[in-house]
């Protein structure tokens, strides 16, 4: 993909040597940052699909209207993708990763009856994550996810999880309904108070699934670049 406006900053290479990239659309130096991030987990391909179309919608637009600059992430489990696992290469759920005081080694999700979370911040990819965190200090964070159809969030984001239930009709929830210790959204969102929103789509199983999400999700998104956080 030619990336005109969106210059890759960052970039590592996974366990595997896969790069995970990291992008900014500068609009001005003096603007906040968001993150936009798919992929924690590699059977959930509609987040990375998103994000790139999000990026090339970006490339034909010469003057885009936003009140932030934009970083985008479009997987951060590329590894795990090129086997279909939600897991990485080390068969830890890099969404349950994170430093949190909930931390647990072990959990359940939905869908396993046991979760390996090895030691917090044991992998490179959630490191990679926190330097970027650190370094970028977002204003707020959308992490693109699927399955359960609905939006979760973390931190004081509920206004801005309301612009996106607006946008794509999904309904809001302050829980998924089981425990999610070492998550993304409790270590930023939770523990340093930025506005996180998990964006949960239903899981596409084509080309065109994966089409349909994105025009279904895609208005919340231009929404949120004029949205006052």
């Amino acid at each position: 993909m030619s990336i005109k406006y969106a210059h890759k900053i960052r970039h590592i290479l996974s366990p595997k040597g896969h790069e995970i990239a990291f992008y900014e659309y500068l609009i001005d130096k003096s603007y906040p940052n968001i993150f936009i991030l798919g992929g924690f987990h590699g059977d959930e391909i509609e987040g990375e699909y998103a994000v790139l179309q999000f990026m090339k919608e970006l490339e034909t637009k010469e003057n885009i209207q936003s009140l932030y600059n934009i970083y985008f992430l479009p997987c951060l489990n590329p590894d795990g993708k090129e086997n279909c696992s939600r897991f990485n290469i080390n068969k830890v759920d890099l969404n349950r990763n994170y430093p949190t005081q909930n931390f647990k080694n072990k959990t359940q999700t939905l869908g396993y009856e046991s979760v390996t979370c090895e030691a917090p911040a044991s992998e490179k990819e959630t490191r990679f994550m926190i330097s970027l965190v650190e370094e970028y200090h977002p204003q707020a964070i959308v992490s693109i996810h699927s399955d359960l159809h609905l939006i979760d969030y973390d931190g004081p984001a509920q206004k801005l999880a309301q612009l996106f239930a607006d946008k794509t009709g999904y309904r809001i929830v302050e829980s998924v309904g089981y425990e999610t210790p070492g998550s993304f959204g409790t270590w930023a969102g939770i523990e340093r108070k930025i506005p996180v929103i998990t964006l949960e789509t239903w899981r596409g199983k084509t080309d065109e699934d994966l089409e349909k999400i994105w025009q279904e999700i895609r208005p919340a998104f231009y929404a949120m670049l004029s949205f006052q956080l």
